[in-house]
């Protein structure tokens, strides 16, 4: 269970935007690869912080959420995980609805698991607009 809530947590602090709640989630040489067509690996909690800090306040909405998490544990300190993932976002005229898997190497790290190694391979993107309205904006959900 404490696995699949590091996973929950990873997808709550990227849709409401909680940087630092996201950070806590890496252990300090996390590796986030990300598959084709994105094709970037980036090395630390910090610069994984702070790449998806960066990238994604641009959206009017962004929410990701995961399903069907796969658990291996390999130890007591060590374990895998699949997870499906589907996001879905809106920036100005850019929109996107994604579906993948993240592939998960865990450490846990005084007594908390944490991401050792993240990797998201894209399985499929669809860019029709999402036309809808927003009601609530990503800094009205850093405050839930």
């Amino acid at each position: 269970m404490a696995i699949r809530n590091l996973i929950a947590r990873w997808s709550d602090a990227s849709t409401r935007g909680d940087w630092d709640a996201f950070e806590a989630l890496c252990t300090p040489d996390t590796i986030w690869d990300q598959d084709a067509p994105i094709d970037k690996r980036i090395v630390g909690a910090r610069a994984i912080r702070e790449n998806v800090e960066a990238s994604l306040p641009q959206f009017d909405f962004f929410l990701q959420m995961p399903q069907s998490p796969v658990v291996d544990l390999l130890g007591n300190d060590r374990a895998t995980a699949r997870t499906m993932i589907h996001a879905v976002g809106r920036r100005g005229d850019l929109s996107f609805t994604n579906y993948g898997i993240y592939d998960d190497e865990l450490a846990k790290i005084d007594g908390e698991w944490k991401f050792a190694v993240r990797r998201l391979v894209l399985v499929y993107s669809d860019p029709t607009p999402h036309l809808g309205t927003v009601y609530k904006s990503r800094a009205e959900l850093a405050d839930l």
